[in-house]
């Protein structure tokens, strides 16, 4: 009888042990973001484009604009995550409520590329295409006017998904400064034009740089577009230091393009990649974990047009 109590005990004991383990690894494997997406809607053989938003496990979807004629580009959130910014045909830049409400022309000049609004809602950066060369330039979203451009550039390059400092102050710039110059990566000073460089090469490979919460780290793409047959790897970079390394992923081959989003705890990465669709602007949307190393998807068949806010 005693052994039979002690045999109980121990074996309840294993049963709590496997319980709570498998529970905390479900905690582990499912982060339970909770946010949304905002992204462009394509259709075949037509110009036609929806604003779409979504939340981020796929549920709530609802278009808030449609363009019959001109392509939507480049939709991003504002940090209240309540207001998007984006562009039609890229001539034209518009601000709009999550739910489709207050549409607001902004007056921007000539062509307007990866728009990006400072976290006090004051400012914009995009890059003024059609311009030669293309140049980095400040919008001012009361007076709707561009009020400078940001530095002197041979080639400026696409804004990442946070390139703004959160001091208002400063914005992170992938460009050319100089025709026969190498690119990199600097900070630019939104008031004095002050340029502090992070890296530089020789090549293009710090495409849409996603800056970390803390300013300390960034990851950037080596993939140059959505049609390359090589497609990229996604790097680190410590800024003090210039240590760089190449992110491993848990999901072999895939076809990366861009990283979206770093959460604040730098523990998650949100990134996008090519599908096996043959729709040109399809891709998935996948989360890596660093603290585990595992890797998975969060959303598929969405566009290559996509913005993520997150609750944090």
């Amino acid at each position: 009888m005693k052994e039979r109590i002690i045999f109980s005990v121990i074996a309840a004991g294993l049963m709590f042990f496997i319980t709570t383990c498998d529970t905390v690894e479900n905690v582990i494997d499912k982060p339970g973001f909770k946010g949304k997406v905002v992204y462009v809607t394509h259709y075949d053989d037509s110009p036609k484009t929806e604003l779409t938003v979504m939340n981020i496990d796929g549920t709530n979807k609802k278009v808030i604009d449609t363009s019959e004629k001109f392509y939507i580009y480049d939709p991003s959130w504002f940090k209240d995550g309540k207001k998007n910014l984006y562009t039609i045909s890229t001539s034209k830049l518009f601000f709009i409520n999550e739910d489709g409400s207050s549409k607001q022309d902004l007056n921007a000049q000539l062509f307007v590329l990866t728009p990006k609004a400072s976290p006090n809602e004051k400012y914009i950066v995009y890059n003024l295409f059609g311009a030669s060369p293309e140049r980095p330039v400040l919008f001012e979203i009361t007076q709707g006017r561009i009020i400078k451009q940001l530095c002197e550039t041979y080639y400026s390059q696409d804004f990442g998904p946070n390139p703004w400092t959160s001091d208002n102050q400063k914005v992170l710039l992938h460009a050319k400064l100089e025709r026969y110059g190498n690119y990199g990566l600097y900070f630019v000073d939104i008031a004095t034009g002050k340029i502090d460089t992070i890296i530089t090469s020789s090549q293009s490979l710090f495409i849409r740089p996603l800056l970390s919460k803390d300013e300390a780290e960034i990851i950037y793409s080596t993939s140059l577009n959505l049609v390359s047959s090589s497609y990229g790897t996604l790097k680190r970079l410590n800024i003090k230091t210039k240590n760089t390394t190449e992110l491993k992923f848990s999901i072999p081959n895939l076809k990366i393009l861009h990283p979206k989003y770093w959460t604040k705890d730098k523990r998650f990465l949100l990134f996008t990649v090519k599908n096996d669709s043959k729709k040109e602007f399809i891709v998935d949307l996948l989360y890596h974990d660093f603290l585990t190393g595992k890797t998975d998807y969060l959303l598929k068949n969405v566009s290559y047009d996509i913005d993520v806010w997150l609750e944090e």
